[in-house]
């Protein structure tokens, strides 16, 4: 079970929705391993001016997202599919 929550903003929610089967399981896996452990993965770069993260899909995009220490949330703001 993941350790946190997530939640989606609304423009990335509906941009997940409407991905290709595909690219969307590509989506899963990542916001799997983030909500596992969203700091600790390699790729992600986190950003102290603005307290935001991103994170690579590979060479299909990126994630944008921020965390909430308690309860312990993934807020994904941003999802761009190159």
């Amino acid at each position: 079970m993941a350790r946190h929550r997530l939640i989606w903003s609304e423009i990335p929610d509906r941009q997940y929705a409407e991905l290709p089967p595909g690219l969307r399981a590509l989506v899963d896996r990542r916001l799997a391993q983030l909500l596992e452990d969203p700091t600790g993965d390699a790729d992600a770069v986190y950003d102290a001016r603005t307290d935001r993260w991103t994170v690579p899909l590979g060479d299909a995009g990126f994630l944008l997202y921020a965390l909430v220490r308690l309860p312990e949330t993934v807020i994904v703001l941003r999802l761009v599919v190159l």
